[in-house]
């Protein structure tokens, strides 16, 4: 069974954050995000959802390229803040962008201001497209 408010919200939106942090560790790779767990990755972290995570081809052509073991955190500096652990991304600079789809659910609604990052600071933006471009 689903649940009716995921179902139906998950896949209407994606969130961009940008790259702040970056530690090599061998061929482990860690990344510092502008958001977190206490903020818009408040449950998509931690529930069943299916978000999905993503570098910005855009700005960051990645094609092709090797891909590291990564860890993506958030800004608090709290060791919980872990966005996503053991991913495969390839390597990313500073102030590169990660995408994470599948976010219409549980997101700012859940999220708290935890360590001096306010929620309500962090900038929304709803682009719309249409089905006949």
């Amino acid at each position: 069974m689903a649940e009716p408010g995921r179902f139906f919200a998950e896949t209407a939106f994606t969130m961009v954050a940008n790259v702040m942090g970056k530690r090599v560790r061998g061929e482990q790779r860690e990344y510092w995000i502008s958001d977190g767990i206490y903020g818009s990755f408040n449950l998509p972290a931690y529930d069943k959802s299916s978000m999905q995570i993503s570098p910005l081809q855009i700005l960051s052509p990645h094609q092709n390229q090797v891909t590291y073991s990564s860890t993506v955190f958030g800004p608090t500096c709290d060791s919980l803040d872990i966005v996503v652990a053991d991913c495969k991304l390839p390597e990313l600079k500073l102030n590169d962008y990660l995408v994470f789809h599948n976010m219409g659910a549980y997101t700012t609604s859940a999220g708290t201001n935890f360590n001096g990052f306010c929620i309500s600071a962090i900038p929304t933006y709803v682009a719309f497209t249409s089905a006949n471009n």
